[in-house]
């Protein structure tokens, strides 16, 4: 168990930031680890605990008030498994430390346990802190004995493991029966596409069989609901873990820990026996190939800032890893909103919204352009385009020191990737929005430039951020990603910022004497000086930035 724990900690600490890295910025680290605590987990806490508040009450007086909890950790779970593939897979056959554990007298079982454990450390912490709220809404509403609150820090810990167990499963079989996947981008292809083709499915079933919020609600208050049937008995832990929470179910908690112990059991003995049949001759691939002497001269017939700029990004195109997480999600999120349009239900409160553009009414044109800014920002930080730049350089970061382009041509290329893919993506989303709205041509192109201008900002604010501290120490793409921190605590304060800018021009409407129109311009100018102001921090600062670090 020493040795167990020890393995444990050493694959966590060969994903986490280094103490090197951690104490490099320490009173930037501190800061920034309490912006991501207050910016996201905590809103994000409060969020999910108020929706299952509401679903249990307003299930109790049916008696099925346990069915909005058990359909929301269903929906996590099968979450942790779509887009938990890709990082087992990862994890398991494609990381840097493979070739070392091997020699090792350990059995495989000992290596994917161990490597499973970190995984599910490293991996769950947001879950971690989506469940107990999921759970801390449900015990508020129901109003079950105190105890749950014990049982519901037992299910906090334990609920991710059946899902990455599905994953490791999966992971084993398809190394083991399939030896022509023996390539890591080949499987982050066929990872990244799965993912796709399962979110869009799921919103395209839900948009045809018009499942709206009625029908959701409607649905749960049946005590043998054939969705829930057929979710637990995907995922058996959920009813296990809901029902212990009750005095008369209390029994139902060892249970519980035993299903998982014994899918667990069952992993482990999988992988005994078909994990090093499935790792030999594994590839790691190359996400930077092709013909050397044609990409030479290429580079020679182009300047250096076009030849950065195709570099950058031919990385992000060629990486899986990267066109997963960086680019894939530039292409999800509409589907999202596409959902929300399609759970509205009976309220119409888009159809309202929609009445008041087309008809001109302050607030809600307001309302539009403070949310083409937010999403715009959003987007362009959860892509992590920008705030990953220099960690994409990864141990080749002295090519920036040496190359003839200076630092602040560098970083200005590496902002303009981010620009013209989030950029491009969000003009083509606000102009389809316009057209259908027929907002007319100067307030399109106004709306055009607003959502450029904050692309810009979270561009430049992202590419600033990572210079401060890129992680330069990782052998997988997806831990540059994963690893990075300040992938986070760029999201985190862009969205704080955003959250500032926008919800302090929504008050000012409301509480002053000021039209939409003043607010819309104010806005306007606000975000052209944030912007020339991150452009200033990120080729002042951040070129001093590199200029300092060293690998």
């Amino acid at each position: 168990m020493k040795l167990f724990l020890r393995l444990v900690s050493a694959l966590i600490q060969g994903v986490e930031p280094s103490t090197d890295e951690k104490t490099r910025n320490k009173i930037f680290y501190v800061v920034m680890s309490l912006v991501v605590v207050g910016g996201i987990m905590l809103p994000m806490a409060f969020f999910v605990g108020v929706i299952l508040y509401s679903f249990t009450t307003a299930l109790a007086p049916l008696g099925t008030s346990t069915h909005g909890v058990e359909l929301f950790l269903h929906l996590i779970s099968a979450f942790s498994f779509v887009f938990g593939l890709n990082v087992i897979f990862s994890v398991f056959y494609f990381a840097g430390d493979i070739e070392n554990l091997l020699p090792l007298p350990l059995r495989p079982w000992q290596i994917i346990g161990a490597k499973f454990t970190a995984a599910l450390i490293s991996e769950s912490v947001m879950e971690f802190i989506v469940i107990i709220a999921a759970l801390a809404g449900y015990i508020i509403g129901s109003g079950v004995p105190f105890y749950a609150w014990a049982v519901a820090l037992v299910g906090m810990l334990t609920m991710p493991i059946l899902p990455l167990v599905y994953c490791g499963i999966l992971c084993l079989l398809v190394m083991y029966f399939f030896r022509f996947i023996r390539s890591k981008d080949t499987v982050n292809k066929i990872t990244g596409l799965f993912t796709f083709l399962v979110i869009g499915a799921l919103v395209f079933y839900i948009g045809q069989s018009g499942f709206d919020t009625e029908k959701l609600i409607q649905t749960m208050s049946h005590a043998d609901s054939d969705v829930l049937g057929v979710l637990n008995w995907v995922f058996p832990q959920v009813p296990l873990l809901v029902d212990s929470m009750s005095l008369s179910g209390l029994w139902k908690l060892p249970v519980y820990l035993l299903v998982n112990a014994a899918a667990v059991g069952v992993f482990m003995l999988l992988a005994q026996g078909t994990y090093l049949p499935g790792v030999v001759g594994v590839s790691q691939g190359s996400s930077r190939r092709g013909n050397g002497d044609k990409v030479f001269a290429k580079l020679r017939q182009r300047s250096p800032a076009a030849s950065y700029l195709g570099k950058e990004f031919r990385i992000l195109l060629r990486t899986p890893a990267y066109f997963t997480n960086c680019l894939m999600i530039n292409l999800i999120w509409p589907l999202f909103l596409y959902l929300i349009y399609v759970l509205q239900g009976q309220t119409n409160f888009l159809d309202s919204f929609l009445y008041g553009i087309r008809s001109g009414h302050e607030e809600t044109v307001l309302t539009l352009v403070l949310g083409i800014s937010a999403v715009s920002v959003l987007v362009t930080a959860v892509n992590c385009i920008a705030s990953s730049a220099l960690t994409r350089e990864g141990k080749h970061f002295a090519f920036v020191k040496y190359i003839p382009l200076s630092y602040t041509a560098q970083l200005n290329v590496k902002a303009l990737v981010s620009i013209l893919i989030s950029g491009s993506g969000m003009l083509l989303y606000v102009l389809a929005a316009c057209l259908w709205l027929n907002t007319g041509v100067k307030f399109t192109v106004f709306c055009c430039l607003v959502s450029l201008l904050s692309v810009a900002f979270a561009s430049y604010l992202g590419v600033f951020i990572d210079s401060i501290n890129p992680k330069l120490l990782w052998d997988d793409e997806l831990n540059a990603l994963r690893g990075n921190y300040y992938v986070f605590f760029n999201m985190a304060l862009a969205i704080l910022i955003e959250a500032v800018i926008c919800g302090g021009s929504y008050l000012l409407f409301r509480y002053t004497e000021w039209g939409a129109l003043m607010i819309i311009i104010l806005l306007f100018v606000l975000l052209m000086a944030m912007t020339a102001g991150a452009y200033l921090l990120c080729t002042c600062r951040g070129t001093r930035n590199m200029d300092e670090f060293t690998v």
